[in-house]
């Protein structure tokens, strides 16, 4: 279509987002971290894959639940002491 070529296009490889699920969420990093034996994910979004054949595993179920629970009480928290 006429104009294209002048629009923005925004892309990116996911680098964006796993450095912020590392800085954010580090309990979340961690164990992707601990269940990929690397953390090498955070540059080859590839290895994220390997966490589908984990989606079953109650040990990881019941981490990635516990990861949760703590950033959302670290928001609690900070919204207490900030509001």
């Amino acid at each position: 279509a006429k104009g294209e070529k002048d629009k923005f296009v925004n892309m990116t490889n996911g680098v964006t987002p796993r450095r912020w699920i590392h800085c954010a969420n580090r309990p979340l990093s961690d164990l992707f971290t601990k269940h990929l034996g690397t953390h090498k994910w955070l540059v080859d979004m590839n290895l994220l894959k390997a966490m589908i054949k984990k989606k079953d595993d109650p040990a990881l179920q019941k981490e990635w639940m516990a990861a949760k629970r703590q950033a959302k009480q670290r928001l609690v928290d900070y919204l207490k002491t900030n509001n």
